[in-house]
């Protein structure tokens, strides 16, 4: 019998529910750079979907406002 490994992989705790009271995230406000430097990596990388607990339509509006909170010169 095969004992199954502990995955290393750690998911958020919580996903992006402070927004809205539905839990559906409408506008990510791109000025809030702590926010969004929740879900970058050390190396500066866009964490990926499995490690952010997101869903497809989150992980897009995220995306999204990291790109241009980079591109104002608000992140690096």
């Amino acid at each position: 019998m095969a004992i199954r490994k502990e995955s290393k992989i750690r998911r958020m705790e919580t996903p992006i529910r402070k927004k809205a009271p539905d839990g559906d995230v409408t506008v990510i406000d791109i000025n809030d750079v702590e926010f969004l430097r929740r879900y970058v990596s050390e190396h500066g990388k866009v964490l990926p979907q499995r490690l952010s607990g997101l869903s497809s339509s989150q992980q897009r509006k995220v995306k999204h406002g990291i790109r241009r909170a980079r591109s104002m010169g608000l992140m690096m």
